[in-house]
């Protein structure tokens, strides 16, 4: 019984890296680069105001980096307990789900929908829809 309950465990680990971690980390870099870089863009096209991108973008980063940082203490806590396979079922999972999810630091549809969201009542959705139109 207490095989599975080590199985069960590292296979927990292994999914909460894969789906939790690796998403969350890439997340918070993606504020820093793609979503800053597009919300600049955004300014320049007299989509949004820039008083609302620095009152608002500054607190998503933040609040990325402290949530990034909680998740990945939490995994490599379960691995270190669960050492030395615990490392291996935290450590490749989370790889892969780097490379799975690396489409968040990059230029994309996605980044319309994070953007979106993060400025629904700040934007004027005519010019937003227009740009989206005409850049996708």
């Amino acid at each position: 019984m207490e095989s599975f309950l080590v199985f069960f465990f590292d296979v927990v680990i292994a999914l909460f890296a894969f789906f939790v971690v690796a998403p969350c980390i890439l997340n918070a870099v993606s504020l820093f680069g793609v979503q800053k870089r597009f919300a600049d863009m955004m300014i320049k096209e007299g989509v949004i105001s820039e008083e609302c991108v620095k009152l608002l973008h500054p607190k998503k980063q933040l609040a990325g980096v402290i949530i990034s940082i909680a998740v990945f203490a939490a995994a490599a806590v379960a691995c270190y307990r669960t050492a030395p396979m615990g490392y291996l079922c935290g450590g490749i999972p989370l790889i892969a789900g780097f490379l799975k999810y690396r489409q968040i630091l990059q230029y994309n549809s996605l980044t319309v929908k994070r953007f979106r969201n993060s400025y629904k009542n700040d934007l004027d959705i005519n010019k937003f829809n227009k740009f989206v139109e005409h850049n996708f």
